[in-house]
């Protein structure tokens, strides 16, 4: 007995140690917001080019229980931001080789239509939809399906080929939206490529505004950088937001699209403005079902990153019911698209 003391007492700092880390490995958690093996981080924009071989197209997820709740009790309004990938006529690869013009793939819009309908918004803010009669075409769609939006804004920037949309059940009180914006670097001045869509709607909070962007994504170009160009837009859309604001300081805005850039990054950070100011545009923070924030897969680098974003002024953030705010995340979505949807619901 005294041996096994004397060996208990020369090993007891070594046991304290050991049985230290033992509990402080079991108090680590991945945090959502951090990148894991099945939610990689922040990637490059993908190519107009369908995905090729459609490497992982699909993360097997259950439909979210918020998702099926929102539906069935038809409460709030809901509002629905989505890249629809090139909903337009353009050149396309084909299999086999070779190129040809043509409009999205009737099997994409069928998915694409399926996941919007399942969601029933009440308000649809587009990017990549083509002309105006691409989104007329998708507004019919979606009304042989039983989802009635009849009223429409389509607009754009320098950009003819890839422009925003939105479509809604309440009619649009005003249209505020800019197509010729510019900006300079190093002494050249250019136009934002795709425009800032600005909306009114009267809800039973009060007039909102619904702005759509559609910031320059990460390919790069010979004369100019990408990211200052991204940069350079958000400035401008702050701006256009500021001017809003100066009019009405507790102005309703619910600003959203595919910013083509992640969390922390100067874009974000200009769009946002200045945090917990009375001008502050807060980050809705939707999660999937799984508590993942990736709304964009490029599936030529096998990458995830969360480039679509709906962010709202001090006076909307009270009507956010964030238990049925969510990334709709259905089996079906990359067939529809390289991006999820963000679903935020305001409370009537």
């Amino acid at each position: 007995m005294k041996r096994l003391d004397q060996i208990i007492f020369k090993n007891a700092p070594r046991i304290l140690l050991g049985a230290f880390f033992l509990c402080c490995s079991c108090e680590e958690k991945a945090t959502p917001e951090e990148p894991s093996a099945q939610n990689p981080g922040p990637v490059e924009n993908s190519t107009p080019v369908k995905k090729p071989g459609n490497v992982i197209q699909k993360t097997p997820t259950k439909p979210a229980e918020s998702t099926e709740a929102a539906a069935e009790t038809g409460e709030g309004i809901r509002f629905m931001a989505y890249n629809i990938e090139n909903y337009l006529t353009m050149t396309r690869y084909v299999k086999g080789g070779g190129k040809v013009s043509s409009p999205k793939d009737p099997k994409e819009v069928a998915a694409l239509v399926k996941i919007i309908v399942d969601e029933k918004p009440d308000i649809l803010g587009i990017c990549e939809i083509g002309t105006e009669a691409d989104l007329k075409d998708l507004q019919q769609r979606l009304k042989a399906e039983g989802l009635d939006l009849p009223h429409y804004v389509h607009t754009g920037g320098i950009d003819s080929t890839r422009r925003l949309g939105i479509l809604s059940t309440f009619a649009i009180a005003g249209n505020h939206s800019k197509q010729e914006l510019t900006y300079e670097i190093n002494g050249h001045e250019r136009m934002m490529g795709r425009g800032i869509l600005d909306v009114t709607i009267d809800l039973p909070g009060g007039s909102t505004h619904f702005i759509g962007l559609h910031l320059k994504s990460k390919r790069e170009l010979e004369d100019f950088d990408q990211a200052e160009i991204r940069l350079n837009e958000a400035r401008l859309a702050r701006e256009h937001c500021d001017a809003i604001f100066a009019e009405d300081a507790n102005a309703r805005i619910v600003l959203y699209g595919d910013m083509n850039d992640t969390r922390k990054t100067p874009p974000l950070a200009m769009l946002m403005g200045k945090y917990k100011s009375d001008t502050y545009m807060g980050d809705v923070f939707a999660k999937d079902s799984r508590e993942h924030l990736w709304t964009h897969f490029w599936s030529y680098q096998q990458q995830y990153a969360r480039f679509d974003w709906v962010m709202i002024s001090p006076s909307v953030y009270p009507d956010v019911d964030k238990a049925n705010s969510y990334i709709a995340d259905p089996e079906i979505w990359n067939d529809a698209s390289d991006h999820r949807a963000v679903v935020v619901t305001l409370k009537k």
